[in-house]
Parts: structure tokens; C-alpha cells; sequence
């Protein structure tokens, strides 16, 4: 008797979701006798489409029952991108890819610097995600912001699929990717829209990285471990820091006199082609090397201004170093009719840099940046490493099969 009753009820509550769109004032007087028993099965009460389109790839939603958009039509409080509030800390340490999505990067290490002002601010990135979720959740025109409903959508995350969690961040990532926000943020909370990383980093500055028995540290030697990091970073879209580029420089037995060769770079881009391949179908091509003699400064500069390729240039003494050193080319760019290289040097010492007026400054407040000629880059220069492809390519798929509920839980 007590099946034959549900049934009923459960044909009542179907029938009336069915009939929702044509008769609205009949499903609102139904509501209060229909929400317990759709709340008790787990159903969404807005259907409303399950799948969206976005860049030409149909993707499935994450169905929101209607008694949650209800419940938090208001809010108490809204924390907006920009603004430094200790709950963007909670947030931030929630989503940490590190501690709590190890297979998603949610909320990367260089916007959970502890003690940093970054800790707890509404950085750019934690925007970015936030209106992924919203998209996947048929809120696409919300604002980015920390209130109530955002801080409910997030703390359903964990229920839901590693395969939906997969979709959300591959988006997500494409968007930074497609907008030119990708890369590293900063101790402020700004990015500099690139892949950083600084082997005087105070992180892993200190880190022993030595040959026969120097005592040398990242620091000392460590430009290739962070111009590796840089391109690595780049293009298999996430953050890989100088410190994981040492231990593969060490336990290959890489280091030599002066930090590391050439074919450290071939070497390590072989044995991690496929790295990120089944998070987000990307691979990173082996570079080419190219002698000081083999190298056209006019096509470099179309290749890495126009084609999306990176370079790490290996120079000797001169503008930069008093030693050698190796710097990532990810940028040119025409100032005042004259052309220039975005040069990111992993040694924050400008101060050391001479030639000035083949130099210029960036407004990006990253010390690490700097333009350079193409005269004072080949001058200098010894070899280029060349990654030919473009940095900028970023595949977007949909790994779910269907709609999900949003649920605080799965079982």
C-alpha cells in the first residue's frame, strides 16, 4: 500500500514538472507539498535546459534546485574581485589543489603564498572560476563575488564527479587561456598574464642545487630549473615551480659548471610530453636548439610575437650577466616605432643589468620583466632553445556524460 501510494506521488510530482513551463501558478500552489518529496529523492527542481553550449562544445549542467536559488536571493555580505577579506583566505585554502583537489587546479600555490598579502586577495583567477561555476550552474549572468550562494555553490563541490570537476576546470582554464590572464599571480595579487617564476624566489631560493660539491643553490644556479618551470607552466596549464624542475635536473644527473645544458630542456620535454595529456589533452613538442649563427632575430620575433612559440635564450657575459644565464623570450612588441623582446629573467636583480638604452622597464611591477632589442639579445647571446608551438593552443571537451544535481552528497 505505502509503494503504491509513492508511486502515485511520484507520477503527481513528474507530471508537474513536465507541465511547469505551461502552467506555472498550479506548480507554485504544488511547491510546498512537492519540495520535500524532490528534496528527499535528490531531483532539481529547475530543470531548464541539462546541457549548454560554449565554444562550439556542448556541455552538461549542474541542476540547482529551486528552493536554493530562493534561499539565497539574499545576502548578508558580497565580497567582490579586488577587495582583501580573510573569507577569500577560507575560500582559497578550501579550493587549494594541493591540500583538497589534487587532481583539479582550482586555486593554484603561487595565490596561497602564506603571510602574503595575495593570501587574502580576490585575485583575478578565483573571479575566473567562480564564473565557470556559475556558467555550469545556468547563472551565467552572475557577477563574481564571495555571498552566500556562491560559498553554498562551493561547498557542493566536493560531491560532485571528478568528471564534472574536470570540465569545470578544463573551462576555467581555457578562459584564462582565450582571455590572456593565464600564469602565476603575484605576492599583490595581480598577474603579470604569464607563467613566472624567479629562481630567487625566497620558496626554494635557499634549495641546495650544486656541482661537485659547490654547495650552489637554486639561487646561484637555478635559472634553467626556472626558465623550465616557466615553459613547462605555460604550456601544459599549470603551475610547475623551479623546485619539481630541480629534482628531475638531479636525479637525470643534468647539472654542469655553469647550471645546466642545453639538452636538459630536449631531455626533460621528452620525458614529460604527455604530463597534463589526460586532464586537458595538451602535450609539449621537444624544442629545437639553434646556434648563436643559425639564429634570424626578424623570424624569432614573428615566431614569439605572432606564432604563440617560447624561447629560453642562453647568453654570456654582457647586458644581463656577468656570467651565463638563461632567460625565457615570451613576448615582442613594438615602443616608440622600435622593436622588443619581452625577456622574463628568472634573477630579480636589474640592478646588475647594464646597456640601458637597449633596455626598458615594463609597468607590470614585476622587477623579473624587462624588454630588450633584438641588437642586445643576439649580441649576447649564445644559443636559442625554441619551442615551436603555440602557447596559446588549449583544448576544450566535455568529459561527462550527463546533468548533474547540485548536492552537498553523493551517497
Amino acid at each position: 500500500m505505502k509503494h503504491a501510494v509513492f508511486r502515485r506521488m511520484l507520477a503527481l510530482v513528474l507530471a508537474l514538472c513536465a507541465l511547469a513551463p505551461l502552467c506555472a501558478p498550479v506548480f507554485a500552489a504544488q511547491e510546498a507539498f512537492t519540495d520535500p518529496i524532490l528534496a528527499a529523492m535528490k531531483q532539481p527542481m529547475v530543470l531548464g535546459s541539462s546541457t549548454f553550449e560554449y565554444e562550439g562544445v556542448t556541455f552538461n549542467r549542474i541542476l540547482i534546485p529551486r528552493y536554493v536559488l530562493e534561499r539565497y536571493e539574499t545576502s548578508e555580505y558580497e565580497i567582490l574581485p579586488g577587495q582583501s577579506d580573510e573569507r577569500v583566505k577560507t575560500v582559497k585554502k578550501a579550493l587549494y589543489s594541493n591540500d583538497n583537489y589534487p587532481d583539479n587546479e582550482f586555486v593554484a600555490y603561487t595565490q596561497m603564498r602564506a603571510g602574503e598579502p595575495v593570501e587574502t586577495y580576490f585575485d583575478d583567477h578565483l573571479a575566473a572560476l567562480l564564473e565557470t561555476i556559475y556558467r555550469f550552474c545556468g547563472l551565467p549572468e552572475k557577477t563574481a563575488c564571495l555571498d552566500e550562494l556562491t560559498m553554498y555553490l562551493l561547498s557542493c563541490l566536493p560531491a560532485l564527479s571528478g568528471d564534472m570537476r574536470h570540465d569545470i576546470e578544463a573551462m576555467y582554464k581555457y578562459d584564462l587561456t582565450k582571455s590572456g590572464t593565464y600564469g602565476t599571480v603575484a605576492r599583490s595579487g595581480k598577474t603579470d598574464d604569464l607563467y613566472y617564476f624567479a629562481q630567487t624566489d625566497p620558496g626554494w631560493a635557499g634549495e641546495i642545487f650544486e656541482f661537485e660539491g659547490n654547495g650552489a643553490t637554486l639561487k646561484d644556479r637555478g635559472c634553467g630549473c626556472a626558465c623550465a618551470a616557466m615553459v613547462f607552466s605555460t604550456y601544459h596549464k599549470v603551475e610547475i615551480t623551479p623546485r619539481w624542475m630541480r629534482t628531475y635536473a638531479l636525479q637525470d644527473n643534468y647539472p654542469v659548471s655553469y647550471g645546466l645544458p642545453n639538452e636538459y630542456f630536449e631531455g626533460i620535454a621528452r620525458y614529460y610530453k604527455y604530463l597534463e595529456y589526460e586532464r586537458y589533452g595538451t602535450t609539449l613538442e621537444a624544442p629545437n636548439i639553434y646556434k648563436k649563427d643559425e639564429v634570424d632575430m626578424s623570424l624569432l620575433a614573428d615566431q614569439v610575437g605572432n606564432k604563440g612559440y617560447l624561447a629560453i635564450i642562453h647568453v654570456l657575459k654582457g647586458a644581463f650577466t656577468s656570467h651565463e644565464h638563461y632567460m625565457v623570450l615570451c613576448g615582442y612588441t613594438s615602443i616608440d616605432g622600435k622593436g622588443y623582446f619581452l625577456v622574463a629573467d628568472p634573477y630579480v636583480l636589474q640592478s646588475r643589468y647594464r646597456d640601458w638604452d637597449q633596455l626598458r622597464t615594463t609597468d607590470t611591477g614585476n622587477d623579473g620583466l624587462i624588454y630588450a632589442t633584438p641588437e642586445v639579445l643576439y649580441r649576447d647571446m649564445k644559443s636559442i632553445i625554441l619551442f615551436e608551438q603555440d602557447r596559446n593552443a588549449f583544448p576544450l571537451f566535455c568529459r561527462t556524460k550527463t546533468w548533474e544535481p547540485l548536492t552537498s552528497d553523493r551517497s
